[in-house]
């Protein structure tokens, strides 16, 4: 314990003060004379009782207030040993797993050479000190809790096993500022990995430690030449097996100039071959046109010969599938033919479009399979029979998409059919008023609209009079009237524009923005959603379930084992799950919808490059190493310890000292007041 203003000690003197007040007593009687004792001497006697302290509870109460408030402005503390003075510490041993550390050195992977080096660093480590393993990738695993069995550390460190995820280093400096708060002791880092310059986080900041944290970095293997396939461009799904094009980008990182034979593989079988020239430090593209795929989905890959450490990554696989083109059904009455061409002519401008374009009257399509379209168009629908409506409905709630292109045919209507909206007439664009009016409002969060830069420039010179509705407004014209409306019915949805398809009302048939308007709502509606990817890095999430769907619904995933990957609870319920290995993911959705998804490394982890010393060195800065002071046995105290005030618990007893002070000086002081004498009344005489 320790004092912070020690003179302040000499306020105890003040206690003599109740002493004295206690000692002092005066009487309280007044003299009384009294006749037979007027001839007697008079003599001041001395009082015992006097000088006797009274009130001794009183006395106690007032002397320790004095004495604690001396105390108080001495400041006293009491300085606590810290875990680094009394040498306790935890022992982080984190293990690059990522995927770099699959390259060869000399004969053995990085992996192998870093578990070794771990194993030394588990062996250097005082008995009876606590030590956790953990493995560093894309995300950080911890391989055991905080144990002090070294049999138990070393099992962890063997049981890592190789990822295909990019290091984070930030991943590992964040859980480090948590396990410091959590665990209170300092900490001795051992980052046992490759230093990949990609590993670094967009921010230094990411890599802070706090204090007490002493870092320690154990380099791995050296930096070589690799090059890798670093990409694949090729489409989803083919229609047309002559008409693919397929290109692969070959990079060299640290590497010169050099050739690569370039080889194309579908399900297993050599398709293509071609030679690429890579610049040196730069890149080279090669492209394959045709794939005679199979219907169905097909397993293909990208490879080049092996040719430096990092084999892992002469290997690209991605995945196709072959289908025909989903049929998209219109609806018109005839009268106006320009909108089915402006329509079509948009929706399969691009040469592998998955759609191909059907025509019906509307009498006519009432009696239509609808099972074998994906979209439905109606346009301009001035008289929609019953029989039609009721079709169509059923479709959607089904889960198919219709499209209501609503021209001012469609006025003579009170309401837009199957999507229920309400028609209240037309906007006309005269001299007398308005001249045309353009998009005020957007949303451009929907996948329909992403694209679409807001529609500036496009002119609406007449339209419908839309109501919102039950409907979700998508884009509003510039007087604040909804333009495009969203419904969502049983499982699937419907879409309104409030406008024609072609350039007779508006001229956006004739806007560039026209063409991916018209791609993205089929889209959109044909796949009852954002279509999902199948070719995708190690750590992206593939969606099981859309959060429409109710949960029970079994989904399933087999990894490029054939395994499941889902727990039966999960299955039924988890929206999505991570890829988590590079290669081929066989996967059914909530839906019954089944993929094929190829999953590949981040080609961030190609380039080998290392981090610079400079830079590893400011890292294992930022955070401080804790310091033991040697006098610290000798004298109990050190400089580095910090002191804890014991002010506020003696204020707390001072104010409770006080309290109990007033309460007996209240109960004394009416115990010594006497009650006023009350005159006897005089006998009444009769």
């Amino acid at each position: 314990m320790g004092l912070f203003s020690p003179w302040f000690l000499a306020g105890a003197l003040a206690v003599g003060l109740p002493v004295w007040l206690h000692l002092l007593k005066r009487s309280n009687q007044d003299p009384k004379p009294f006749p037979s004792l007027m001839f007697f001497e008079h003599r001041e006697t001395s009082s015992v009782q006097h000088r006797r302290l009274d009130f001794i509870l009183l006395f106690i109460l007032r002397t320790i207030m004095l004495l604690l408030l001396a105390l108080l402005f001495a400041q006293p503390f009491i300085r606590f040993s810290t875990p680094a003075q009394r040498g306790e510490r935890l022992t982080v041993v984190a293990v690059d797993r990522s995927f770099s550390m699959r390259t060869n050195e000399g004969g053995t992977s990085r992996l192998e050479l870093a578990k070794r080096e771990a194993a030394s660093v588990l062996g250097g480590i005082r008995t009876g000190t606590k030590a956790q393993v953990v493995a560093l990738s894309g995300t950080l695993e911890a391989m055991t809790q905080q144990v002090d069995d070294p049999n138990q550390l070393r099992a962890a460190v063997t049981a890592i096993k190789e990822g295909d995820s990019r290091a984070d280093f930030g991943v590992l400096a964040r859980y480090l500022r948590t396990l410091r708060e959590q665990a209170d002791v300092p900490l001795e880092v051992h980052v046992i990995s490759d230093l990949q310059k990609s590993a670094m986080p967009p921010g230094f900041t990411d890599l802070r430690l706090d204090d007490n944290t002493k870092l320690v970095l154990h380099p791995i293997g050296k930096q070589q030449s690799n090059w890798s396939v670093e990409s694949v461009n090729a489409p989803q799904r083919i229609y047309d097996t002559k008409t693919v094009h397929i290109t692969a980008t070959i990079a060299g990182f640290n590497a010169p100039a050099a050739k690569r034979n370039v080889t194309l593989l579908l399900n297993g079988k050599t398709v293509g071959s071609k030679q690429v020239d890579v610049a040196e430090n730069g890149r080279g593209s090669v492209e394959f046109i045709g794939l005679e795929a199979s219907y169905g989905f097909n397993k293909c890959e990208v490879r080049i010969e092996s040719s430096d450490a990092l084999a892992a990554d002469d290997r690209y696989t991605f995945s196709v599938e072959r289908t025909d083109p989903k049929k998209v059904l219109f609806i018109d009455d005839g009268l106006h033919s320009k909108s089915q061409r402006f329509f079509t002519a948009a929706l399969t401008s691009d040469p592998d479009s998955e759609f191909i374009v059907e025509s019906l009257r509307p009498e006519v399509a009432a009696n239509a399979d609808y099972s074998k379209y994906a979209v439905v168009v109606l346009s301009e629908p001035a008289n929609v029979p019953s029989k039609l409506a009721d079709a169509l409905k059923a479709y959607v709630e089904k889960g198919g998409g219709l499209f209501e292109a609503l021209g001012v045919g469609s006025a003579v209507l009170n309401k837009a059919p199957v999507i229920d909206l309400p028609i209240q007439g037309t906007n006309l664009a005269a001299r007398a008023g308005e001249r045309f009016w353009t998009v005020g409002d957007i949303d451009q969060n929907h996948a329909v609209l992403r694209s679409l830069d807001r529609m500036e420039g496009v002119r609406f010179f007449q339209s419908v009079k839309l109501g919102a509705g039950e409907g979700q407004v998508l884009a509003k014209l510039s007087d604040g009237t909804p333009l495009i409306v969203e419904r969502r019915m049983g499982e699937g949805f419907v879409i309104a524009y409030a406008a024609s398809l072609d350039d007779r009302q508006n001229d956006f048939a004739n806007k560039p923005i026209y063409v991916p308007f018209v791609q993205e709502t089929v889209k959109y509606l044909g796949g009852g959603g954002v279509s999902q990817p199948v070719n995708l890095g190690v750590d992206s999430f593939v969606e099981l379930r859309s959060g429409t769907q109710q949960k029970g619904v079994s989904a399933e995933v087999l990894n490029p084992d054939g395994q499941r990957v889902l727990s039966i609870e999960e299955a039924a319920s988890a929206p999505n799950f991570a890829v988590s290995k590079e290669g081929f993911f066989d996967v059914k959705n909530a839906a019954g919808r089944r993929t094929l998804v190829a999953a590949h490394a981040d080609r961030r982890e190609s380039d080998l490059t290392v981090m610079e010393k400079e830079t590893q060195d400011l890292w294992a800065s930022t955070g401080t190493e804790p310091e033991v002071a040697t006098g610290a046995v000798q004298s109990g105290l050190s400089s580095t310890s910090t002191p804890w005030s014991l002010a506020p618990y003696l204020l707390v007893l001072l104010l409770l000292v006080a309290l109990a002070e007033s309460v007996i000086a209240n109960r004394y002081l009416r115990s010594s007041v006497r009650p006023e004498e009350t005159p006897l009344e005089s006998p009444t005489r009769g």
